[in-house]
């Protein structure tokens, strides 16, 4: 019915089209509407690039600290390095820069936030703190059913509870120097892709809040951005670690879950999201650096920076013209086009038969 629906869009678009060509009203009141948007986006974009060009200009570090952002160390930046492992090798090879202070901060557990933040005071001295780059994360795949309500909440607990608390105890420092609190969300964070569906909620929470508080600070001094990166091949899109998980989680499930799916289901699950992701990831994670360098230190900041190549940007701006109902019949084509090379066989249902105790192995 619903891939009938899209059909029948694209049946009735072209003979409505040619009507509409025919009556002089209707192509005076397109002509007007069109003229008004293009006008409008011509302006905003002659605007920004004017601006980018000839009046640009970059903040500088002197006398001013950031929270995260490793590259504005080389840059003059006082930076506080939030690491989720503080004696680990990562942590250790920061430490050796100078200017660079390494905090222990796990952003789900709150007394780590507060010490944080009261170790960011202390070490302040006569500088002020510029900006905040809330980028803690953690990936998620499968669809919302084969998931524990135990591991929804862990994704939710870093990707959005653990920023707004980041930001929460950081904004009166922020509103003191008149900076800036950048926070790292997602290009899934416009686009629901639904083997993503938990992570893709995460990522639309994080907009949401910077669009928020955005507009809560509007007229005092502060400036809230995101970044919006796709995929990137680093230590956070390792797919065997996502299958991994994938797996103990259905071990943990409703025997009635655990019956009703197959492992040529399963199989096809990862299939479509390690292909989606392997496939969308890009090589050079310094592209999302170099945005989040300049959302710190450009004069005048942008509400979103986009991550990502051309074809990027143009998926993104169709998620968000195009109808919802063309674009699920899309996504629904897409998937099927990832997997349809993969040679699935059907066998017997997962984990189909409990042990002695009553648990699926």
């Amino acid at each position: 019915m619903k891939a009938a629906t899209a059909h029948l869009f694209l049946v009735l678009a072209v003979p409505l089209w040619l009507v509409c060509a025919r009556v002089p009203l209707l192509i005076q009141c397109a002509q007007s509407l069109g003229l008004l948007i293009l006008t409008t986006l011509v302006s905003y974009w002659t605007v920004w690039i004017l601006r980018r060009n000839l009046f640009h200009k970059l903040v500088g570090g002197d006398g001013k600290a950031v929270l995260i952002t490793e590259r504005l160390a080389k840059e003059g930046f006082y930076v506080f390095a939030g690491c989720l492992f503080s004696d680990g090798n990562d942590a250790k090879e920061l430490r050796s820069s100078s200017n660079i202070h390494v905090l222990q901060l796990d952003v789900t557990k709150e007394d780590q936030v507060e010490l944080a933040l009261e170790e960011v005071k202390n070490k302040l001295d006569s500088r002020v703190l510029w900006s905040v780059v809330a980028n803690a994360g953690m990936p998620n795949m499968g669809p919302v059913e084969w998931q524990t309500m135990a591991r929804i909440r862990s994704v939710f607990e870093v990707n959005v509870f653990g920023v707004i608390h980041v930001a929460k105890v950081f904004l009166p420092l922020l509103k003191n120097s008149g900076g800036r609190l950048v926070i790292v969300s997602s290009g899934l964070g416009r686009v629901t892709f639904p083997p993503t569906t938990i992570y893709c909620m995460t990522k639309h929470a994080c907009i949401s809040l910077a669009d928020g508080l955005r507009r809560q600070y509007y007229d005092q001094g502060i400036h809230v951005s995101t970044i919006e990166p796709w995929a990137y091949r680093t230590k956070m899109l390792n797919t065997d670690h996502l299958e991994a998980t994938l797996d103990a989680d259905m071990k943990n499930l409703p025997a009635e879950v655990q019956r009703s799916v197959c492992n040529a289901t399963l199989s096809r699950v990862k299939c479509l999201t390690s292909g989606f992701l392997n496939g969308a990831a890009r090589d050079d994670p310094n592209e999302v650096v170099h945005e989040m360098a300049l959302a710190v230190r450009e004069s005048t900041p942008k509400a979103y920076y986009m991550a990502g190549g051309h074809v990027d940007c143009l998926v993104r701006w169709l998620f968000g013209v195009v109808p919802a109902e063309l674009t699920d019949a899309w996504l629904s084509l897409f998937s099927k086009l990832i997997i349809c090379g993969a040679r699935l066989k059907v066998t017997k249902p997962f984990l189909a038969k409990p042990d002695s105790r009553g648990k699926f192995q």
